[in-house]
């Protein structure tokens, strides 16, 4: 298993303001200083730890592989992996403590400090994967290996939700004090899971 304890990474405001998407279009240009204020506050509030360990795994039809001896039913997921030796499970999370400043924000009426803390913290968690990524990637480079250019999370396209545990559980995400729901959703919510090959 690898430790991530301090993932080193800043989203920039480009990146962020395009997450805000539409809503972007809603803030009038005299926000602007403001928006830059909120986003220093969000880089000196928000840190993001990880974990990931590589498993082994098979692809046994074009829809079916396991992971970890897991069955799963997948044909994107089965593509993806369908060159790799191994299976790398990795993932992300920003603590309850640092995630609750969003709502806080909401609490107190600072609806554009809330908008622009979520998007910032959804950046940033997503990029804490690519950081992990390129981690691996450098140690795999000496060994004439590399990741799969793309990764894949449970709940998109056609890997089921239901699978988060399987990855969950394989992660040992408790220790990170992330929780799972019934419904297969993480807790704190700026937490991420996803998987990618060996090749």
């Amino acid at each position: 298993m690898e430790h991530f304890f301090y993932i080193p990474f800043a989203p920039d405001k480009k990146t962020v303001m395009r997450r805000l998407g539409a809503m972007k279009a809603a803030f009038a240009e005299d926000l602007d200083g403001q928006i830059d204020a909120h986003l220093r506050s969000a880089q000196s509030i928000f840190t993001a730890r990880g974990k990931a360990i590589a498993v082994s795994m098979r692809v046994t039809d074009e829809d079916l592989l396991y992971i970890s001896k897991m069955h799963i039913e997948s044909k994107q997921l089965a593509k993806l992996l369908s060159k790799s030796t191994e299976a790398y499970l990795m993932c992300a999370s920003i603590p309850k403590r640092e995630v609750d400043k969003i709502n806080a924000a909401l609490t107190l009426g600072e609806g554009l400090k809330a908008v622009v803390y979520d998007a910032y913290a959804s950046e940033f968690v997503d990029g804490a994967l690519d950081v992990i990524m390129a981690n691996k990637n450098a140690a795999l480079k000496r060994m004439g290996q590399h990741l799969t250019k793309h990764r894949f999370s449970a709940g998109y396209g056609d890997l089921d939700i239901k699978y988060q545990k399987v990855f969950y559980d394989l992660l040992q995400m408790n220790t990170l004090d992330v929780e799972l729901s019934e419904k297969y959703l993480l807790s704190p919510e700026k937490s991420v899971i996803a998987v990618a090959g060996v090749e």
